[in-house]
């Protein structure tokens, strides 16, 4: 494992070079380890719900706070409307999609069909960073719109596929649609949770971007520490959860906060966007190797054609489709439409919300089912997004 991440130092360079994304080179790696018979902790087949929800929480939060330090924009309608559009418009479309496949084609139960909706409607902020922005920009520079896009999509629906999963639980637990306490959900884990969440992480990356502005001014004390965008990720991310509000909002949108305060050190933003993201690729390289090995290891032993046909659907059709959707309107060329839309990767945070809710609700008699759905969509999106994102972006750049 030391070796892996010793080659990650290299990977995201190397990636470029040869046009194959680098969570392609770390399955590979886990491949060939548990093909070694390396006596790691592989899963078997499937990941313990526990184990793999703590390490999955803790790099989306790391990732999501890199993808707020990221972003260079105001927050209005016309910067973010192809952003917004995708999370009000094209992630409602692709959920009610897997819904529909879920309970019609895979004869899901109603709550196992809406958690598998929930837990894959979000794009992933870990394994689209070689689509995403690569860092903080300039005041001077401008975002391309396809980065930003994805991006500012990643960052925002981590966090709103929260209350369906809540809402998937709920069900199981009333034991039917009918006995489901809809306007209860709606008012505490919808609107209270996401306003909390948005208000926690304003005030927090308001209050540590006060500290960055003023202290030096007022007493001379400052830091030069990058690992202060790790402490203010746990910091956020811990309180809005303690406090009822969703901690994966308040971590992006404390970044976002920090992100627009002026700050007297000299590149100190990219300091701590460098930062967590060298964190987040250690703990990746970890996340990857395993799930290598986990195939191998039988963690596709209930994949039939059925789950096969809804996994390639997923990357190759819904996704594309609700994306072109959710775009209408927008004055984003087509060609950046077509990559925003396919480009939708899938991946660690899918596996959180998955584990969350086996852990929070333990009865789902389709466990073994979406676990293996869901790790067959991840892998598809890691290799076919993997060996198209590379051409893509430099087609656009070139346009």
């Amino acid at each position: 494992m030391g070796a892996a991440t010793l080659i990650m130092a290299w990977l995201p360079s190397l990636s470029k070079k040869i046009k194959v994304s680098y969570p392609i080179i770390l399955i590979l790696v886990g491949f060939g380890l548990f093909s070694a018979g390396i006596p790691l902790n592989w899963p078997d087949p499937n990941w313990p719900d526990d184990w793999v929800m703590k390490i999955s929480e803790a790099i989306v939060i790391i990732s999501l706070m890199g993808a707020g330090l990221k972003i260079n924009r105001s927050f209005n309608w016309k910067n973010w409307q192809g952003a917004l559009q995708l999370i009000g418009i094209t992630m409602p479309l692709f959920m009610l999609a897997i819904l529909w496949l879920g309970m019609e084609f895979l004869h899901f139960s109603l709550p196992a069909a809406i958690l598998l909706a929930a837990v894959l409607a979000p794009t992933d902020p870990v394994l689209a960073e070689e689509v995403q922005l690569t860092g903080p920009r300039k005041d001077n520079e401008k975002d391309t719109e396809l980065q930003f896009t994805l991006t500012a999509e990643a960052g925002i629906n981590d966090g709103l596929a929260f209350p369906f999963t809540y809402m998937a639980i709920l069900v199981a637990q009333a034991g039917s649609w009918e006995q489901f306490a809809l306007g209860e959900w709606v008012l505490y884990k919808v609107f209270t949770k996401i306003i909390l969440g948005i208000l926690y992480g304003f005030i927090i990356g308001r209050m540590v971007g006060y500290l960055l502005e003023k202290l030096p001014n007022v007493a001379n004390i400052r830091t030069r520490d990058g690992f202060l965008a790790l402490s203010t990720t746990f910091f956020v991310y811990g309180l809005s959860e303690l406090l009822y509000g969703y901690g994966f909002l308040a971590v992006f949108v404390a970044g976002l906060t920090i992100r627009r305060v002026e700050i007297h050190e000299k590149d100190f933003k990219n300091k701590m966007h460098n930062f967590v993201g060298e964190i987040e690729r250690f703990l990746l390289v970890f996340w990857l190797v395993l799930f290598g090995g986990s195939i191998l290891n039988g963690a596709f032993e209930n994949i039939g054609w059925k789950e096969i046909t809804v996994a390639l659907l997923i990357i190759l059709v819904i996704r594309p489709l609700a994306g072109m959707v959710g775009l209408l309107g927008t004055k984003i060329s087509i060609k950046e439409r077509l990559g925003i839309s396919f480009l939708g990767i899938k991946g660690i945070g899918s596996i959180f919300y998955l584990a969350w809710a086996f852990v929070t609700f333990g009865d789902f008699t389709e466990r073994s089912q979406m676990y293996a759905i869901t790790s067959l969509v991840i892998l598809f999106s890691i290799v076919i997004h993997g060996l198209t994102a590379p051409h893509i972006i430099k087609y656009l750049e070139r346009k």
